[in-house]
């Protein structure tokens, strides 16, 4: 493939793969080195903002074999175009101060506000842990420490910051068949 040859989307692949060169090392050794493998999953990333029914703003949770990671438009002052990553992680807090894997710039929001999570197992949950403001759920309080599973979809409410959560989920059984699955939409926003 030479780079004359590229269409805008594999300019898109490219370009955040060298912006991320320790994920990308991440993502090739789970997809055995198959760059379509990889577009599966960097594709939706790259289009998450497009998905957004409610606010702007998106947190997308991507797991595929043992790398799981967060990206998100928090981060951005342009909302829309820059995409955040977190590192590879099995967790990542959330909240107002700059040591968090994902900073928000809002002062409803405390500085340790939410931790979201990775069960290999059971996917993604949120937890609160003990914020001023409240996290949410589609539209239903957590308690303090209660975690809640995640689904793609799903509206989070951090303070006043409304958010909503989408899934990549790829296991490494569905990296060695024919099945891609990419976005797991299991329940709709405000159920």
């Amino acid at each position: 493939m030479t780079h004359s040859n590229l269409s805008v989307s594999d300019e898109d692949l490219l370009r955040f793969l060298r912006k991320h060169p320790a994920l990308s090392c991440s993502l090739f050794a789970d997809c055995e080195r198959d760059i379509r493998e990889v577009t599966t999953i960097i594709e939706p990333v790259l289009k998450a903002h497009k998905r957004c029914q409610v606010t702007s703003f998106y947190i997308q949770a991507v797991s595929i074999g043992r790398t799981a990671f967060l990206t998100t438009n928090l981060a951005s002052e342009d909302s829309t175009n820059d995409i955040y990553v977190t590192s590879a992680a099995s967790s990542w807090l959330i909240g107002r101060s700059s040591g968090c894997a994902v900073a928000l710039g809002d002062r409803s929001a405390s500085r340790r506000h939410a931790v979201i999570g990775h069960h290999p197992h059971d996917g993604f949950f949120i937890a609160d842990v003990g914020s001023r403001n409240g996290t949410w759920v589609n539209r239903k309080r957590l308690s303090v420490r209660q975690r809640r599973i995640l689904n793609d979809g799903d509206l989070l409410q951090l303070g006043n910051i409304r958010i909503e959560f989408f899934v990549v989920n790829r296991s490494l059984s569905d990296l060695n068949s024919d099945h891609v699955p990419v976005y797991l939409a299991t329940s709709p926003i405000g159920e």
